[in-house]
């Protein structure tokens, strides 16, 4: 029994296959320092991931949080943990 789809050239290698996949960016949503924000309109995939991006540092400390999120449906929650320390933070979503 076999599963799947595989794509030869002319050669006989192997150019596709079902098991290898790539991610596909799906949107880019920034939260400004030191707020919660809701972004709506993120499209929809079977499997998705979120990968996040610290922009700024606060001036004078070592110290800095970056945001929490949640991705439910077409909704990205973005939490600041510190209304005085989170930095600005970009949110990258990706879905195949």
């Amino acid at each position: 029994m076999s599963y799947g789809l595989e794509i030869f050239d002319s050669s006989g290698n192997k150019t596709f296959s079902t098991t290898d996949s790539t991610w596909t960016l799906l949107g880019v949503y920034t939260s400004n320092a030191d707020t919660s924000t809701t972004h709506t309109g993120v499209p929809v995939m079977p499997t998705r991931l979120v990968t996040r991006i610290m922009v700024d540092q606060i001036s004078g400390d070592d110290e800095s949080y970056v945001h929490t999120f949640s991705l439910s449906g077409s909704t990205l929650t973005t939490t600041a943990p510190s209304s005085s320390e989170t930095v600005k933070t970009i949110f990258m979503v990706f879905g195949k």
